[in-house]
């Protein structure tokens, strides 16, 4: 903190520590730390920032208590719901379900295609690189074969 203090006002690192230090009484004796105030206008409290003053003593009577961690719900992806509703993309059939990957988007416009099928106009509109699909449709993209129509 000093030294950063110090190269900010282009100041060497003693005389940062001498301009911003401060002590206190405590039931543990006197302790130093480092003190900023910021007056403000007529009315207002000055802003403080205090850094140290901490007692780094072993509390050998203390009782340590510890508490439940909180358990963060983590909403599951869009994927994994999608894999969840059970059901083909394409056909909406439910044996046998797999996931069709593309490398990224741009694959699905290569030129020198004569018409899009339907599926690719899927991904492209969801603008998703996955499709939940049913073994036979996703053998039928890999063959180049044309798939059932897409439902919406």
């Amino acid at each position: 903190m000093l030294k950063t203090l110090a190269g900010k006002h282009k100041s060497a690192v003693t005389k940062m520590a001498r301009r911003y230090k401060a002590s206190i009484d405590t039931p543990d004796g006197r302790r130093t730390w480092f003190q900023v105030t910021v007056r403000r206008e007529k009315g207002e409290k000055p802003l403080v920032a205090r850094f140290g003053g901490i007692p780094l003593k072993c509390q050998r009577t203390v009782v340590i208590i510890d508490r439940q961690p909180v358990m963060a719900t983590t909403r599951r992806n869009e994927l994994i719901h999608r894999l969840l509703a059970g059901q083909c993309e394409i056909c909406a059939g439910h044996a046998g379900l797999q996931v069709y990957h593309v490398r990224k988007l741009a694959d699905l416009n290569r030129p020198g295609r004569p018409e899009r099928p339907s599926w690719v106009h899927l991904m492209a509109m969801r603008k998703r690189k996955t499709l939940v699909v049913c073994e036979r449709c996703h053998q039928d993209i890999h063959a180049g074969r044309s798939t059932a129509s897409v439902r919406n």
